[in-house]
């Protein structure tokens, strides 16, 4: 290799991200820096990747709280809505639709095989009549499944918020995740996102429908 052709490949920096993107390259004048003189950001900029690395954590946790909030929000303004959907302006009526939805969860999908009859009484109390119905169909051959297999259900809500609430409907957004155990050996885990609507019947919230997101 020749001295002339040494020179040009120190001279040709390898192209960066700036470069691909269109922009003039900088003269080496521009682009000389005193030795031991960190370069100095551009205006506006000082200390972005320091502070956009560390905000990034709390970003993620901000989008995770907020997220039920926007969805209620795209709810109460989409086109064409014929509700008046009051989620998280009326806090005191979210709070009460919210936790009776927590309520409906944890005990339709908590049970214990030893005391299924009073688990299926308190399931009941927290149906509407036509969610009660379908329930009663098959409470029979659920309850015979639990006991056979002597299972115990455990669910935990690791989020929820109501995103649809009016004077006599809601619907609640939950992510649960339940655990079981059969004849007291652990049989895993699932985790999955719900929809719980529920219906206001003599000042009680009720579950309508309660399903699979």
């Amino acid at each position: 290799m020749t001295l002339d052709k040494q020179e040009n490949e120190h001279e040709k920096p390898a192209p960066t991200a700036a470069d691909t993107a269109g922009s003039p390259a900088a003269s080496p004048a521009e682009t000389a820096t005193e030795p031991g003189d960190p370069p100095e950001p551009p205006a506006g900029e000082a200390g972005g990747s320091r502070a956009s690395g560390g905000w990034r954590p709390v970003i993620l946790v901000g989008a995770v709280a907020v997220v039920l909030a926007v969805i209620a929000a795209v709810a109460a303004f989409r086109p064409g809505a014929d509700v008046s959907n009051v989620a998280w302006v009326d806090t005191a009526e979210t709070r009460e639709v919210t936790e009776a939805a927590k309520v409906a969860i944890e005990t339709m999908h908590g049970y214990d095989y030893r005391t299924i009859d009073e688990d299926f009484g308190r399931i009941r109390e927290l149906l509407t009549p036509e969610r009660l119905e379908e329930v009663d169909s098959t409470a029979d051959v659920t309850k015979k499944a639990a006991i056979d297999t002597r299972t115990v259900t455990e669910v935990m809500v690791e989020h929820i918020g109501a995103t649809m609430l009016d004077d006599t409907r809601a619907e609640v957004a939950a992510y649960i995740n339940v655990s079981a155990t059969g004849d007291g050996i652990a049989q895993g885990s699932a985790a999955a996102p719900l929809l719980v609507r529920m219906e206001k019947s003599d000042g009680r919230w009720l579950v309508s429908e309660i399903r699979d997101r």
